[in-house]
């Protein structure tokens, strides 16, 4: 299954080590400034250009930062885009949910945080790649709870090095679990693990979750091996996490594995989605080097979800009675996923997924015309067209 890509990656990431010995070059530094109405959850963006450079590589490298965020600022987010200029339409601070808009024009995320102020550095020779003049956009997050407008801001500082200087290219991990469920007046727990491809040296590693959120953990399986039984991560403070800083080694085949767990005082079932109040998010991030493909920063091959007791047979009846508009799009990579969807997979067995989404993927390959609405001419389809998929989840049972 491609992975999921979120409709907004909230997770926070912290730089790697101590400032390096570094020959520095002028930082970059951006500024998002708003005024925040009272009682009010908003998402601002602006775009921001890197600077031009003119040397061969025609890159900038970034080997640390820092930022300041005002009271109120739940995170930040930069992103990159496919823009290769800020037409006058796009210039200043737009409000910006996700699947249209301005944000329409960006691609994966670099770098965010949601503490109020963090400042770090990779290690020595490590260090960000960005295009010269690349366009960039910078999202936050405010909460104002409270009977005044507020003004709000987000500054993020870039440090630079030149090329000489660099003999690691870093990349950052952002898994994303689009599928949450908990019940009103409930507890629950939302989880996900995601394969590694290649030897890479993992140099933070930290959370994403809202304030229904009271514990968090990560482990790292070996390749090989039984699942680990000693956390690599755990914290319980949602809204201002630390972080894991460091060096760990993770060998080519192996697991991050982690999970989020919720307490629901509500009266309405909590979601996977955009809002810090009324939804939920469970995400795990880090930077790292060597960089790996951006499909696997985003978590290819995806599994073990679910943190229930339905079978992949069971799961996939209950996906059935679901409305085919809440059905994600697999093969675009959206996290737009129905709460219905959100329910029968979180109420899956922890091995489901890995059957499932295989042959969901082969549904909207081979069968998106028959499977548009669901009935037997669906099951038809894929019964002719994804028979191993198919036969490979009726037969799963669940891991003891």
């Amino acid at each position: 299954m491609k992975s999921l890509r979120a409709p907004a990656l909230m997770l926070t990431l912290a730089a790697c080590s101590s400032a390096p010995e570094l020959p520095l070059s002028p930082p970059v530094v951006f500024v998002l400034r708003t005024t925040v109405p009272a009682g009010s959850e908003v998402y601002r963006c602006e775009f921001f250009r890197m600077p031009t450079v003119a040397r061969t590589t025609d890159e900038i490298f970034v080997t640390g930062g820092q930022h300041d965020l005002t009271k109120g600022t739940h995170h930040y987010l930069v992103y990159r885009t496919r823009l290769s200029t800020i037409a006058p339409d796009q210039q200043g601070v737009h409000d910006c949910y996700e699947h249209g808009g301005i944000m329409q024009f960006t691609s994966n995320y670099v770098t965010g945080g949601q503490t109020p102020h963090e400042s770090a550095d990779f290690p020595a020779g490590a260090a960000l790649p960005f295009k010269s003049g690349e366009v960039l956009l910078v999202q936050a997050h405010f909460v104002n709870t409270a009977s005044v407008d507020a003004e709000a801001s987000a500054t993020v500082v870039l440090r630079t090095a030149p090329a000489s200087a660099v003999e690691q290219r870093a990349g950052v991990l952002r898994f994303y679990d689009p599928f949450i469920h908990v019940p009103p007046h409930a507890k629950a727990s939302a989880s996900m693990r995601c394969p590694i491809h290649r030897d890479i040296t993992l140099l933070s590693a930290g959370p994403h979750m809202h304030k229904h959120g009271v514990a968090y953990a990560a482990w790292l399986d070996p390749p090989g091996e039984a699942p680990s039984t000693e956390p690599l991560y755990t914290t319980r403070d949602w809204e201002h996490p630390s972080y894991m800083l460091g060096y760990v080694r993770v060998k080519a085949g192996s697991h991050v594995r982690y999970r989020c767990d919720y307490a629901n005082e509500g009266d309405d079932p909590l979601v996977q989605g955009l809002s810090a109040e009324h939804d939920e998010m469970c995400m795990f991030g880090g930077f790292y080097f060597p960089a790996m493909e951006p499909d696997d920063e985003d978590c290819v091959g995806m599994d073990q979800h679910g943190t229930g007791a339905m079978s992949c047979a069971e799961t996939t009846t209950c996906l059935e009675a679901c409305p085919p508009s809440e059905r994600p799009h697999f093969e675009t990579g959206s996290a737009a996923v129905g709460s219905c969807w959100q329910s029968c997979i979180a109420r899956s067995c922890a091995n489901v997924t890995g059957a499932l989404f295989p042959q969901l993927t082969c549904t909207d390959r081979r069968c998106a015309l028959e499977c548009a609405a669901m009935g037997e001419t669906c099951r038809a389809c894929v019964r002719e067209r994804c028979p191993d998929e198919l036969r490979a989840c009726q037969v799963l049972a669940c891991d003891p």
